[in-house]
């Protein structure tokens, strides 16, 4: 069934952007949302352009989205094996957005039937697409954390709950993980107050704060939230790339290769994953 363009639907009155000769179509999509479980997901505006198309003019059309990510596709790519890719939120360009990816590969398969089965970013990182049930995974390398006595020192004064421990990417703008003393992994997340002013200072990485609920290998259950206020978002709705961190690290902590992860935002989200041989399947 074809995907519904909503070159005209994106507010009460035609953004003046849409005017634009490179723009060629846009439309929204949403992702890891879940009605069973209240859970909203997260939502991006998809622009497929023509050439011409500026990062200055990309910025402004994401600066005047209401949605957490814009992402831009050329027109020449989307048929193709292997297809270009670039995000953006309200303030900066996005390094990765796996919730982005998702959501511009769902659309195209509603839209042409068809979506690239790469996705390269402006890093050259690869985002793999396999289709099942026409519905799209995301494929991802892990990416191993490393235990950080200085990343937990760093985020002392942030949290109001004291951290028992932290796992950190090594690369510049990676992640860091925060695993909480019991009480806080007794309760849930959403109670957690967070000094994003401090963050945004102290900090190079975006967090993940995580919690596991339920360790049963069959049902587990983990809940996460994630803040990047140094890269212009405070706290995200969904986050898909960084389950290519949380993955990993569950398995390490708790031999779990797969389970429910419950992003508590917000919105709210649910996202499922499989983690095999430094790989990582997100749906």
């Amino acid at each position: 069934m074809q995907a519904k363009v909503n070159t005209l639907c994106l507010a009460k009155r035609k953004p003046k952007w849409l005017a634009l000769r490179f723009i060629e179509f846009t439309s929204t999509e949403s992702v890891f949302y879940s009605p069973a479980n209240n859970l909203k997901g997260s939502s991006a505006l998809i622009v497929i352009y023509k050439n011409g198309l500026t990062t200055k003019t990309m910025q402004y059309i994401a600066s005047q989205s209401i949605h957490p990510a814009t992402v831009f596709l050329n027109q020449n790519e989307i048929t193709k094996r292997h297809c270009n890719i670039r995000w953006f939120n309200q303030t900066s360009e996005i390094k990765r957005c796996g919730h982005g990816t998702l959501a511009a590969a769902n659309f195209l398969i509603g839209y042409l039937g068809y979506c690239p089965k790469v996705f390269t970013s402006m890093s050259n990182e690869r985002f793999a697409i396999r289709v099942k049930k026409q519905r799209a995974q995301l494929l991802l390398k892990s990416i191993e954390p490393k235990k950080s006595e200085l990343a937990a020192g760093e985020l002392k004064s942030v949290f109001s709950s004291a951290i028992k421990t932290a796992y950190s990417t090594g690369d510049k703008n990676g992640y860091t993980v925060v695993l909480f003393n019991e009480e806080v992994e007794k309760d849930d997340l959403k109670n957690l107050h967070v000094d994003f002013k401090a963050l945004s200072k102290l900090h190079k990485n975006a967090v993940i704060t995580l919690s596991i609920k339920n360790k049963d290998k069959k049902n587990a259950i983990a809940r996460f939230r994630y803040f990047a206020p140094q890269f212009g978002v405070n706290e995200d709705r969904a986050t898909g790339s960084a389950v290519s961190v949380i993955a990993p690290l569950l398995f390490r902590l708790h031999g779990l290769n797969k389970a429910a992860l419950i992003q508590q935002s917000n919105n709210g989200a649910l996202l499922n994953y499989e983690f095999n041989n430094a790989q990582v399947v997100i749906y």
